[in-house]
């Protein structure tokens, strides 16, 4: 009990820029406010689009020479979309994951496992290519992933925002641990 006490009774917040807020003036704002409608957004015409069997079966039978960013452009979907479903597919091959698991669960109630539904679709274009009838050691062959535009890539993003520098500070990845180091000797200190 002693040490609830202890934490309640220091309220501090971790937050990434803990400078005090500063006011910009109008005129600076307009600026910014106007480049706003200049912004152009790329999104893929499929984009939350249902997937078809043939969209499938184009991402499982894609050679590992062939990047995320081609199939993506035949596609019309974005590299991210066909990283995961070609992620579904390497572990459902592998049986990693709980790959097997999740389709079993969504094929036992659609409707409360339906955020597995991508993993029954392509565990069916699997089973319906005779993938799973093969040998193992020729399924971990298929189990390729495909080429990547840079090697820290990950397809949602997240490389490019820990890459990005913060200011003097270093990175966005260095300010993290700096702010999870503060807290341990908070918390060592109490």
């Amino acid at each position: 009990m002693q040490e609830l006490s202890n934490q309640g009774a220091h309220k501090e917040r971790l937050q990434v820029n803990p400078d005090t807020l500063r006011l910009v003036p109008a005129e600076r704002r307009e600026f910014w406010e106007k480049l706003a409608e200049d912004v152009e957004l790329n999104i893929a015409s499929q984009f939350g689009k249902r997937w078809t069997m043939l969209a499938t079966l184009t991402v499982i039978l894609a050679t590992p020479e062939e990047t995320y960013e081609d199939v993506a452009r035949a596609l019309n979907r974005s590299p991210g979309a066909i990283r995961y479903r070609r992620q579904a597919m390497i572990h459902l091959l592998r049986d990693e994951h709980s790959a097997v698991d999740r389709v079993e669960a969504y094929r036992s109630d659609r409707k409360k496992f339906h955020k597995y539904s991508d993993y029954a679709q392509v565990a069916e274009a699997l089973e319906h290519l005779g993938y799973f009838d093969l040998p193992v050691r020729e399924q971990f062959a298929l189990a390729v992933p495909l080429g990547q535009p840079s090697k820290s890539w990950r397809g949602d993003g997240s490389s490019a925002a820990l890459a990005q520098k913060r200011g003097r500070d270093g990175s966005l990845k260095d300010e993290v641990r700096r702010l999870l180091d503060e807290a341990r000797k908070r918390n060592t200190s109490s």
